[in-house]
């Protein structure tokens, strides 16, 4: 839905995603992305396709320019590829253009931050890098620090839950949650860990799965705009329901009507 009394600063949105995916239905997510943008009257641009094709994608400059929106919505826990990663980076950053992270986008890039050693330099000193990368990183880029992803999406996330049912609590008045019942269960999907939180973010949306709870959507400030973060959507049939629709039909609606 869109949400009443939103001047949109514009209507181009971008989708990044890849096909088909290994652990998630990702050619079914981006038919019914197609479908929530033609509900929303979005002009889209969809990228999708070769994992390898995408990652080459994002390493272009600007790749975003002319856009009011971004979601990306992949799996590249295992990437290396940090000039993609960095260049995503600044498009929101530097760029001023607004991004939505969808589940497995917090499961990027581990070899930043989940786990290693402290990053020389790291503002924040949260982050753990793998040895071998950090190592290389500094030998080619030995005035800059390496980049860690979880810095960029506001909640770093290590592991997740079984598949099943998620408890939603709303913890913010805000647009993005607007549509959120009271009392609200998902259907079967994976509980993200925070496994650390960085300095500035508004936690929007509290899951609770059995015994363990964690944020599993958020707003953080990057540079020159901001991102919504929302760990759901690993199943297909979530992105059938219309609780999760309007989240992500919220999340892009709020960004681009924000100054």
């Amino acid at each position: 839905m869109l949400l009443p009394g939103f001047v949109l600063a514009g209507t181009r949105v971008l989708y990044v995603s890849h096909e088909p995916g290994r652990w998630h239905d990702y050619t079914r997510q981006r038919e019914v992305f197609q479908t929530i943008a033609a509900d929303a009257g979005w002009d889209l641009t969809v990228i999708s396709g070769d994992k390898e094709a995408m990652l080459a994608f994002l390493r272009r400059p600007d790749y975003a320019a002319g856009q009011d929106a971004i979601v990306y919505n992949f799996c590249l826990a295992d990437s290396r590829d940090i000039a993609a990663m960095d260049n995503l980076m600044r498009q929101t950053r530097e760029g001023g253009v607004p991004a939505v992270l969808v589940h497995c986008a917090m499961h990027s890039w581990w070899d930043t931050f989940r786990k290693g050693r402290p990053i020389e330099g790291n503002a924040l000193g949260l982050a753990r890098a793998n040895r071998r990368l950090l190592k290389q990183w500094t030998r080619e880029h030995p005035h800059r620090p390496l980049p860690a992803w979880g810095d960029f999406t506001g909640i770093a996330s290590t592991r997740h839950g079984p598949q099943a049912p998620i408890e939603l609590s709303v913890l913010a008045t805000h647009p993005v949650t607007a549509d959120v019942p009271a009392q609200y269960q998902t259907a079967h999907t994976e509980l993200y860990n925070n496994h650390y939180v960085t300095p500035g973010v508004v936690p929007l949306l509290q899951g609770r799965q059995g015994g363990d709870s964690a944020v599993v959507g958020w707003e953080a400030s990057r540079g020159k705009s901001r991102i919504i973060g929302l760990t759901l959507g690993h199943n297909s049939d979530e992105w059938q329901d219309p609780v999760f629709v309007n989240l992500l039909t919220n999340s892009v609606t709020y960004l681009m009507g924000d100054d």
